[in-house]
């Protein structure tokens, strides 16, 4: 029998996840793995030269789904000299740690090298091409085209049976908002490299807190004892004035105490949102809105009523939610919540509604491709906000030079609300007009975070022109409709196209499950068609 032959379209985390599941495949497999970067395995989030050192990962260790070995297991085998060159000795390696995002590629790089192994052993054959840049995915017949270009600027095609576009982030090189120009932060070199002075940066989350951090050593130093954080800023950082701008003017909350393994919820479980579905999609978004109320009170029973009348509507959600935070003001509200969740911490205590909405959101995922348009939108407006939030929860210490940052009086944040409006003025700075002030900056980075996109959006023109539907969302499995008769298959797990409609799908333990579903349908084809 021929092996079946399989391509991976880019060797990030999405791609070493979709390998890990490809070897599981009891048919013989031929898998091509096409990596633009010369060293194969990382992904942009974790790549060395795009990240600083001191940026975290904002999951903690035990959270990061297993490749061929837990993440724990890995930091215990490396050599003692080189997690010194980490600051991490034996006696820190805990499964609750958060690690910075270099290392995790570290692991990763090395995770994917024993995965090849491990492919060759069970008798797959593989083949990876490094600084290998897809250009065209071309569909025939019976297979697809991949046109690559190599790193000696060869052009060259391979034709498979099946396709997976694992290509990961995809940020613009020019980033604007309305009619002003924006700074990409990526690589980090482009933070560190800017000159002191006035300094915006769109956004809160944890780009936001990774721009912050930057500049911070770029222009000053983080002096760090036990939980206690202080920022001496550098001789010629005298200019350096920051200020994050973001629609409601605050930031994630801090990571808190919760047991992992998850315990399950109770009221807004997967049977219970299944046995909703069966209703169909007429009020599909309320009927589960209503379990995760019930689920709140049954957790927390003063919470709702401490938000007040607005919370119990879907309308009022978001409102009442972020409203505590915003009149404490911004950075005040950070600096409580941080007192508050490292009590949680050291008690081991879980602060109950924030475990509810950190889980809920995992079943709303099970009807978002149910919801009629209407809904889809109300979702978006209303809930998604708050779920994304608890979704980004950040890591103490990364909070924690935030906050010493703002003690020094270099850092503010502030609300830009629905009518605010951007401009690149003619010297080049940027001004930012409120709805009653205005600011003017010298620089504004965008950490607005990865933007959805639509199928056709995808970058190969031949697979975009033989796409039946490219403006629809993607739905599980993944796997792209195409308007021209083929045996070939193609999935898609591209960031932008996957976030359209599953907005939760950035983490590593995202990474795994979605592999796991398209996988399982590429093996169950093969298994198919071999009988």
């Amino acid at each position: 029998m021929l092996r079946k032959r399989v391509g991976i379209v880019g060797c990030g985390a999405m791609g070493l996840y979709t390998l890990k599941r490809l070897l599981e495949s009891r048919v013989a497999l031929t898998i091509e793995l096409f990596e633009s970067e010369a060293v194969a395995g990382t992904g942009m989030p974790y790549r060395n030269g795009m990240n600083a050192d001191y940026m975290l990962c904002n999951a903690f260790s035990r959270e990061i789904p297993s490749l061929t070995r837990s993440l724990v297991h890995w930091l215990e085998t490396q050599p003692a000299r080189e997690l010194s060159e980490w600051e991490i000795s034996s006696d820190d390696i805990s499964a609750r740690a958060f690690y910075p995002r270099l290392l995790i590629g570290e692991f990763l790089q090395a995770e994917f090298m024993q995965l090849c192994e491990l492919a060759e052993c069970a008798g797959h054959q593989i083949k990876v091409h490094s600084s290998t840049k897809v250009i065209d995915l071309v569909v025939e017949r019976e297979s697809v085209t991949v046109i690559f270009n190599t790193e000696v600027g060869k052009e060259r095609e391979i034709s498979l049976d099946t396709i997976v576009i694992a290509t990961g982030h995809l940020w613009p090189k020019k980033p604007s908002i309305d009619q002003a120009q924006l700074l990409s932060p990526w690589p980090y070199t482009q933070i560190t490299q800017h000159e002191p002075g006035r300094i915006g940066i769109l956004g809160s989350s944890l780009s936001a807190v990774d721009i912050v951090i930057a500049l911070g050593h770029a222009h000053g130093e983080f002096i760090e004892q036990g939980e206690h954080v202080l920022w001496v800023a550098g001789e010629q950082a005298c200019d350096l004035r920051v200020t994050m701008v973001s629609r409601n003017g605050i930031m994630p909350e801090a990571d808190f105490f919760y047991p992992f393994p998850y315990e399950p919820l109770t009221r807004i479980t997967q049977e219970a949102v299944c046995n909703e579905l069966e209703y169909g999609s007429n009020g599909l978004l309320w009927r589960v809105f209503k379990l995760l109320l019930d689920e709140l009170d049954a957790a927390d029973p003063g919470y709702l009523k401490q938000l007040g009348p607005d919370a119990r509507t879907i309308e009022g959600f978001s409102s009442a939610y972020f409203r505590g935070r915003k009149e404490r003001g911004g950075l005040d509200a950070v600096r409580q919540n941080l007192q508050e969740v490292r009590a949680s911490m050291r008690c081991k205590e879980t602060i109950a509604h924030r475990y509810v909405l950190l889980r809920g959101h995992e079943h709303f995922e099970l009807v978002l491709a149910w919801l009629d348009a209407a809904d889809w939108q109300c979702f978006k407006q209303h809930l998604l906000p708050v779920f994304a939030d608890c979704y980004a929860a950040l890591p103490h210490l990364s909070v924690a030079r935030v906050l010493a940052m703002h003690q020094a009086g270099v850092l503010t944040i502030v609300a830009s609300g629905e009518d605010s409006s951007f401009t690149s003025v003619p010297s080049g700075e940027v001004l930012v007009e409120f709805s009653d002030q205005k600011m003017e900056f010298d620089a504004m980075f965008d950490a607005r975070g990865q933007s959805s996109a639509s199928p056709q959006e995808l970058l190969f023109p031949s697979l975009t022109q033989n796409l039946l539907d490219g403006e629809s969302p993607l739905l599980k499995p993944f796997r792209l409709d195409l308007s021209v008769e083929t045996s070939a298959r193609i999935y898609c797990l591209a960031l932008p196209q996957v976030l359209e409609r599953y907005p939760f799908s950035q983490g590593l333990p995202n990474c795994s499950d979605l592999s796991k579903q398209v996988v399982s349908d590429i093996l169950e084809g093969f298994e198919i068609s071999s009988i």
